[in-house]
């Protein structure tokens, strides 16, 4: 076991210097996530959890993505709001694949926990790329996508995973704030009033 123990806690620290990373909008934080992530595909394989190793593979991809997106700098992509019809419909989204993913979990590849599995990987898949578009509200997902996460670990036996998502509710929600604080400058900066959450921007 002291292997995977040790994976696990690589895989971690990689995650954790991830999140920060993204909290305070800076490129390299990707790269820490595509390391990570990596290891996590090997670890959740040993853990016979399919739908985390579907999630780790994208974390991977998505990191490339958010890499590139994000660019020289972080500021060069403008952090945005979406509006709550957007959000309604992506949580309906979310509720519909989460049913048939973790059927499918079920069925086929014999997870141990199909729907919680499920869950926080859509969930997860969405959030990502908010985040990668530096859409604001990333962080409310990611949020209940750890505390979900959490559970989740703790009764497969990864316990340093469930205390990582216990940081990474604390971590979210410094993101939130930090996010939510540029997200202001920047309306300020271009002139628009921030205390009218209808007018976001619908570009992306």
């Amino acid at each position: 076991m002291f292997p995977w123990t040790f994976i696990e806690i690589l895989a971690v620290i990689g995650n954790l210097a991830y999140t920060i990373g993204m909290a305070w909008e800076r490129r390299s934080g990707w790269l820490f996530g595509i390391a990570a992530s990596a290891l996590s595909v090997a670890l959740f394989l040993h853990q016979q959890l399919p739908g985390q190793v579907v999630l780790s593979a994208y974390y991977v991809a998505m990191g490339v993505y958010g890499w590139l997106t994000w660019g020289k700098g972080a500021e060069q992509l403008p952090i945005r709001q979406r509006e709550l019809l957007f959000h309604l419909v992506l949580l309906g989204v979310v509720g519909l694949l989460t049913l048939m993913v973790g059927r499918g979990l079920e069925r086929f590849l014999d997870s141990a926990r199909p729907y919680e599995d499920a869950f926080v990987t859509v969930l997860s898949l969405f959030a990502t790329w908010m985040m990668a578009r530096k859409v604001l509200e990333n962080w409310v997902y990611w949020i209940v996508a750890d505390a979900v996460g959490v559970h989740l670990y703790l009764t497969s036996g990864l316990t340093w995973y469930a205390l990582l998502f216990v940081v990474y509710i604390g971590l979210s929600i410094a993101g939130w704030w930090r996010w939510t604080r540029t997200w202001r400058d920047q309306r300020r900066t271009n002139g628009v009033a921030v205390t009218r959450p209808s007018t976001v921007d619908r570009s992306q």
